[in-house]
């Protein structure tokens, strides 16, 4: 099988007829009914119904049609993403969860573009549960979640690359207090139930049988510690290595959960796409600022 009879494959099924086909490819009617009669051979099934004026691509043919354009567009993918020099270039549309943006993203692409100049990242930002739909919908190449809470779709993948553990952040300088203390003495900032951060957030203290006052409900972390820093209550949120060193410096930070509760973050994308050299090196670099090795 080569490239050359998949993309004939596709052109019979896009312009309906062999004659139609060889037209825009160049070649002739029997060489295109030539090689398709050869991906059959080789493939031991008819992939055509030839009872009408033009042949129709069967059950079989549809199947093979649909994994002929993914090798095609990832074959084209790796074309568009290098130079004739071996550098990487192109466009990856990227959805990233807030907190990862104010992360080790930002470091990662500075070092990703120094490297390669020619590398383009379009960014799009909100909560997961949203981004993980329009890398389902092909809106974007990957995005930067947390870890799904269900089972991940046939056909896409969610690599993991940090751990970010939960704390209660509360008010500077008020001593150690237990976390059932807190909850007692401060309103709570909530996280947006929606979102999947939130919903692990209840489920831990419906768990502990901790029943808050809350405040008011928020979808962004920064939101909620700045409400925590006016001393307006008590929040819980994530924070990776980076954000828990600068949170140390303006608030109580107590661990939550027994053990700990985390979160972990990741790359969402299809498995079959054509810019998986672009989201390989991202994750990469990632899994090396976070200092979590990845299998692959």
């Amino acid at each position: 099988m080569s490239l050359r009879n998949l993309r004939i494959l596709i052109a019979v099924a896009r312009k309906g007829s062999f004659a139609a086909a060889a037209e825009q490819l160049g070649l002739t009617d029997s060489a295109v009914s030539l090689q398709m009669k050869k991906m059959e051979e080789e493939f031991g099934a008819t992939l055509f119904e030839r009872s009408g004026r033009s042949p129709r691509l069967n059950a079989s043919g549809r199947q093979v049609l649909e994994r002929a354009q993914e090798i095609v567009a990832l074959y084209d993918g790796i074309k568009a993403e290098l130079t004739p020099e071996g550098m990487v270039r192109g466009v990856l549309a990227l959805g990233v969860v807030p907190t990862v943006i104010t992360g080790p993203l930002p470091p990662v692409l500075r070092r990703l573009r120094d490297r390669y100049p020619e590398l383009n990242v379009r960014l799009h930002s909100a909560l997961s549960v949203e981004l993980s739909r329009l890398v389902d919908e092909g809106d974007l190449d990957a995005a930067l979640i947390t870890e799904p809470p269900v089972a991940v779709p046939e056909g896409a993948e969610w690599r993991e690359y940090d751990v970010e553990p939960f704390f209660v952040a509360a008010p500077a300088g008020i001593g150690a207090p237990s976390v059932e203390e807190l909850f007692d003495r401060f309103p709570f900032v909530r996280f947006d139930k929606t979102a999947w951060a939130g919903a692990m957030v209840d489920g831990q203290l419906m768990a502990r049988g901790i029943h808050p006052r809350d405040v008011m409900e928020l979808n962004s972390i920064e939101a909620a510690l700045g409400f925590v820093e006016q001393g307006l209550g008590i929040s819980v949120v994530p924070l990776n290595r980076q954000r828990v060193l600068e949170a140390q410096r303006r608030f109580t930070l107590i661990p939550f959960g027994d053990p700990p509760l985390v979160r972990r973050v990741g790359l969402y994308r299809k498995s079959r796409q054509p810019r998986r050299m672009l989201t390989d090196l991202l994750l990469e670099e990632l899994s090396r600022a976070c200092g979590l090795s990845r299998n692959t």
